[in-house]
């Protein structure tokens, strides 16, 4: 057992590719980087994709069994269904994991406890705007259009009310993708494209549709 989650850590310390699918009209799954993917109904997703070049050293089957089983020791302790292994597979030297989360805690679990240091956050969190407008003015946050990158004045931000935040605090760079487009970010986001996201260290806020 402490060989296969060995084994399992170094698959998650070192990945490279994370995501979910989107519904139509919304981002899908992106193969370019590791990230967490928020969808439109708020819920959380992650995935993590490793180069190996011994196939032969683990089987699909196997670490297939074994993530189950991972996911139902940690379901025993948090309740059925706090994290689901959506897919898992080995091919043609990729070893590709995909879990779904009830809950932004059972993301910090379960990555904490299987060492998926790529997808780790201290704290992250699904509201609508109007819940976190007033925590972000109070923090002095300056908000930016994700459209072209000026700042986003407070009437603006106030009429997206019932649109999705995502608040993420973490000590390292993490990736985030929304199935909804992109509204407004805190100034210390990174934007990458029309649903994709770079975290800063310390505490963030990602508007989307």
């Amino acid at each position: 057992m402490k060989k296969k989650k060995a084994v399992l850590a170094a698959f998650l310390a070192a990945g490279m590719l994370t995501g979910c699918l989107g519904r139509s009209g919304g981002s899908t799954l992106n193969a370019e980087s590791s990230r967490i993917y928020v969808t439109e109904e708020g819920t959380l997703q992650s995935a993590t994709v490793e180069t190996y070049a011994d196939q032969d050293y683990y089987r699909a089957d196997e670490l297939k069994a074994y993530l189950e089983d991972a996911v139902s020791r940690y379901n025993e302790s948090h309740g059925q269904g706090a994290v689901t292994l959506d897919s898992c597979t080995l091919e043609k030297g990729n070893a590709r994991m995909v879990f779904h989360y009830g809950s932004g805690s059972d993301l910090i679990g379960f990555s904490g406890e299987y060492e998926d240091e790529v997808n780790q956050v201290d704290s992250i969190s699904v509201t609508p705007l109007s819940d976190v407008l007033g925590q972000s003015e109070s923090e002095g946050v300056t908000f930016v259009k994700a459209s072209d990158g000026k700042r986003a004045e407070k009437k603006a931000l106030s009429s997206k009310g019932e649109c999705f935040a995502i608040v993420v605090e973490t000590q390292q760079p993490v990736t985030i993708q929304t199935q909804g487009k992109l509204l407004f970010v805190s100034n210390n986001v990174v934007i990458k494209d029309h649903y994709t996201v770079q975290t800063a260290q310390g505490k963030n806020y990602i508007i989307f549709k």
